[in-house]
């Protein structure tokens, strides 16, 4: 598994880093980052305090289990 893990990364270093068309290709990949880092954004935009709604509902007692904590 490390050995394809290597392998994998290699080959992408070479794709990446090619001399040719290595800058095309990383220009690429940085848009497409920017165009997910922006639709991402958009859709969380509208629930900013989304992961303290779920702590809190996380850590509330519903009333019927109240009970069982005595």
């Amino acid at each position: 598994m490390r050995t394809l893990v290597t392998l994998g990364l290699g080959a992408l270093a070479m794709y990446l880093l090619d001399p040719q068309h290595g800058r095309g290709r990383r220009t690429f990949v940085r848009d497409r980052l920017a165009r997910a880092r922006r639709f991402v954004s958009r859709r969380t935009s509208g629930a900013p305090d989304l992961s303290y709604r779920q702590y809190v509902a996380s850590t509330e007692t519903p009333p019927s289990a109240q009970h069982l904590g005595r």
